[in-house]
């Protein structure tokens, strides 16, 4: 998974280069994401400048004005972009799972959204830091993640409670508050040990998540 997938860093030839217009500007939309994320991953984002942008993704200022309005608005397209990538592979990973088996979907969806964002560092600090200190879109963008995410383990929750094997409903704000404790402890562990060590955490979150469903299972 990576914004990267495809894309080619080097800078356009100058003159007739028989690329359709619509490529080229989806060809430096591209690399501007890229490099974004890389410039807030490495410099925090209140040091990141539009100078830092043009020089990673190799455009000019005055190309990257042409498409975007300004540094925030670069971010804001970038992170939606993660996040759809991050939401496909989610997808991808659990389509071999059957839906009845919805302990499975559950640790899937933990062990694959973890796995992804320990392989793409960068990712993980624009999706779960960096973006706390964006600016208003960003954070409700980061709240329709949630959300997003929220939904999938209410989903998982109603086929277990459909099949019986969990006793009681919960409330609806539960969903919400176990994505917020995944977000949390993907914060800490990205400030301690680093992303490497996410895929770490995906039993502990799996107990967790069992606990809050009605169904604990603390074994090792």
């Amino acid at each position: 998974m990576g914004l990267e997938a495809g894309v080619d860093r080097g800078r356009l030839p100058r003159g007739t280069h028989g690329l359709a217009p619509e490529a080229v500007a989806h060809s430096q939309r591209m690399r501007m994401y890229l490099a974004v994320v890389e410039a807030v991953a490495e410099r925090g984002y209140a040091a990141t400048t539009v100078s830092d942008i043009v020089a990673r993704a190799n455009v000019s200022r005055r190309t990257f004005y042409e498409l975007f309005r300004g540094r925030d608005d670069c971010f804001s397209e970038a992170f939606e972009a993660a996040v759809g990538l991050v939401l496909g592979e989610l997808d991808t990973s659990v389509a071999a799972t059957p839906r009845a088996e919805w302990r499975a979907l559950i640790r899937t969806t933990l062990q694959t959204y973890l796995q992804l964002l320990s392989d793409n560092g960068i990712y993980a600090r624009a999706l779960h830091i960096e973006c706390l200190v964006a600016g208003p879109i960003v954070a409700e963008q980061r709240r329709q993640m949630k959300r997003l995410l929220a939904h999938r383990m209410h989903a998982a929750f109603r086929i277990g409670r459909t099949a019986g094997d969990i006793p009681v409903d919960i409330p609806s704000e539960t969903f919400d508050a176990l994505i917020g404790a995944v977000d949390d402890r993907i914060r800490d562990c990205l400030d301690g040990p680093g992303p490497q060590a996410l895929p770490d955490l995906s039993a502990h979150l799996y107990q967790i998540t069992m606990a809050l469903f009605g169904v604990p299972d603390w074994q090792d």
